[in-house]
């Protein structure tokens, strides 16, 4: 090959990465939201979409989804105003605590929900009034409107849940599960016309799906802060390193984690989640090839024939076919799942692994359940080859409902490796005790976060997904692709 050639084909790469970059940019920095699934979109800055009175009074509140779920207000004594220059230069509806908008039934069947709202309240605003509704739906039958299958959204003043004291301009975020979108009830309550809100909101939108990724919550969230001058209001994000690693540490034992090999933690092995796959077949005695509860995110089933264990490694496989035990909602796709017999609470957990090369995920993490809560611990979800997603390592923290909320949140972040990570094997490390998790890469920390809620016994997994709405579907030219796990390592500390 010339010299030419040579260089066009360096170039050729280089060039597509910063292409697809500057998309993403333009992405984050959109002057609108995410149109899939949106229900119902308000929103105070668009004048075309404020109907009011000789006095100024808001008497509609146009949607702007395209779906003609418009808001009227609730009552004669609705007395909203449109406020110009009221949030950063911009205007908002003002609610006194007497009036709230009313939006028809928008979904009778159950499923998810994703609600977004900037909003403020002054001290002028403030009250000791509590439980004010931001968002509400009722579904014509439940007892009050934050017992599912509706849902009510309030947020906190800094003090508590729902409470009247003032905050700064801020972009909140719920996601429900399984919930109707029944009469919709902006700042106040869809079922009685009660916990009225009082203060400005500035934009509204409810989706009627789930974002199955961090990087498509933090967009909406963008457009929203960046609009608004908003703080994003989520559950502290955590550290997360930008840049490259650094020195790495070497490895000089496989007896301890390779970011701490002189063992000041004071770790030892912990077998039931640990497998350096040397046989020819899958462990028994600590796997199933398949996930306990789950068939896979469609349209790819988990089959167990596409999970092997061959020259010291594990092997998942992404293939193009269909399977006979297929469940109805899957086809097309087969993929993998790995799920350990035991669960663990707390510890160090090392694998060394190399993502498949397709926008078929490569997943490693933990996920637990029983009747009083349901957490998750994502040690990465991989797209490989997935474009604009060959350097990103998502990781991400999960409650879907515990004893104090029955809402899914997520605490998310993403660190951007300096090569694809598909193209090599690497060392990918979780550290989790009672007071934080921490993320690592080659033996050095990529992210820590508090550990609010992450204190259950939960089971370790390997999976590759189809994620259409995040990574999109795998190439045919890349399938089949593989995920191969050449060791699993699991440490805890030294009883003292």
């Amino acid at each position: 090959m010339t010299r030419g050639a040579l260089l066009v084909a360096h170039l050729v790469p280089v060039c597509l990465f910063l292409v697809s970059m500057a998309l993403a940019r333009g992405q984050e920095a959109g002057s609108r939201p995410s149109l899939d699934g949106l229900q119902l979109w308000l929103d105070a800055a668009d004048a075309k979409t404020i109907a009011a009175d000789g006095n100024g009074i808001v008497m509609k509140w146009l949607d702007k989804s395209g779906q003609d779920h418009h808001a009227v207000r609730g009552s004669d004594k609705s007395r909203a105003k449109r406020v110009e220059d009221a949030m950063n230069g911009k205007p908002v509806i003002r609610f006194g605590g007497s009036e709230h908008f009313r939006v028809p039934a928008i979904r009778d069947a159950k499923g998810p929900v994703t609600v977004f709202v900037v909003s403020q309240r002054s001290a002028d605003q403030a009250s000791d009034k509590k439980w004010q509704r931001l968002v509400s739906a009722w579904d014509g039958q439940s007892p009050a409107d934050n017992k599912s299958p509706s849902f009510c959204f309030t947020v906190s003043d800094g003090k508590e849940n729902g409470g009247g004291g003032a905050y700064k301009a801020a972009v909140h975020d719920r996601a429900y599960t399984d919930v109707k979108i029944g009469t919709v009830a902006i700042a106040g309550s869809a079922k009685s016309g009660g916990q009225l809100f009082r203060g400005d909101i500035a934009e509204v939108l409810v989706y009627d799906r789930g974002f199955v990724s961090e990087d498509a919550i933090q967009l909406v969230l963008g457009y929203l802060s960046k609009k608004w001058g908003a703080r994003v209001a989520r559950v502290d994000e955590g550290w997360t390193r930008t840049g490259v690693l650094g020195d790495t540490p070497k490895a000089v034992a496989d007896t301890f984690p390779l970011s701490d090999q002189a063992n000041k933690g004071g770790w030892t092995k912990y077998e039931p989640v640990s497998d350096e796959f040397e046989g020819t077949t899958l462990d028994e005695t600590k796997w199933w090839p398949k996930h306990m509860r789950w068939k896979g995110r469609h349209p790819a089933f988990f089959w167990t024939e596409n999970v092997a264990v061959s020259d010291g490694k594990l092997h998942l496989m992404m293939r193009k076919q269909e399977a006979p035990e297929m469940p109805k909602g899957y086809h097309t796709y087969t993929s993998a799942c790995v799920h350990s017999k035991t669960d663990v609470t707390f510890g160090y957990f090392e694998i060394k692994a190399k993502p498949m090369k397709s926008a078929g995920s490569s997943s490693f993490w933990f996920a637990g359940r029983n009747d009083e809560w349901r957490t998750e611990i994502d040690v990465f979800e991989i797209g490989g080859a997935a474009p604009g997603f060959e350097r990103k390592y998502n990781m991400n923290l999960h409650v879907f409902y515990c004893p104090a909320e029955k809402r899914h949140w997520s605490r998310g972040g993403k660190w951007i490796a300096p090569w694809h990570l598909a193209d090599d094997y690497h060392v990918y490390g979780l550290e989790w005790d009672e007071k934080e998790v921490k993320y690592y890469v080659d033996g050095v920390v990529v992210r820590r976060v508090e550990n609010t809620h992450w204190h259950q016994p939960l089971y370790m997994i390997f999976d590759s997904e189809t994620m259409p709405n995040w990574f999109g579907m795998p190439k045919d030219e890349d399938l089949p692709s593989t995920y191969s796990v050449e060791y699993v390592r699991s440490w805890k500390k030294e009883q003292k």
